[in-house]
């Protein structure tokens, strides 16, 4: 089986090439595995920011209309006042 010195080397090249297919192969599946890892990370980040995001547009949106509300209640409270500022100066007006 080994009658040269060139068997020898034959063998040993197709050891260190099957070692080396093999370090190729596992290195590659590691790079893989935090490939993954680093996509499931990002994807996380990703729906934490969605919900912020939602947080702040649903946020924006009471605080829009509220505002529309406040408005309202500001110009009813206005003719309230106006009207019980007029109903005042009707009695004072009666009494004298």
């Amino acid at each position: 089986m080994l009658e040269t010195s060139k068997d020898i080397l034959n063998i040993s090249l197709a050891v260190s090439v099957f070692g080396l297919a093999f370090l190729i192969g596992w290195m590659l599946v590691y790079f893989l595995l935090i490939i993954r890892r680093v996509v499931k990370i990002l994807q996380g980040v990703e729906q934490a920011m969605n919900k912020i995001g939602d947080f702040v547009d649903l946020a924006r949106e009471k605080l829009d209309h509220s505002a529309s509300y406040l408005s309202i209640l500001a110009t009813g409270a206005r003719d309230l006042v106006n009207y019980l500022i007029t109903k005042r100066q009707a009695k004072s007006s009666r009494k004298k």
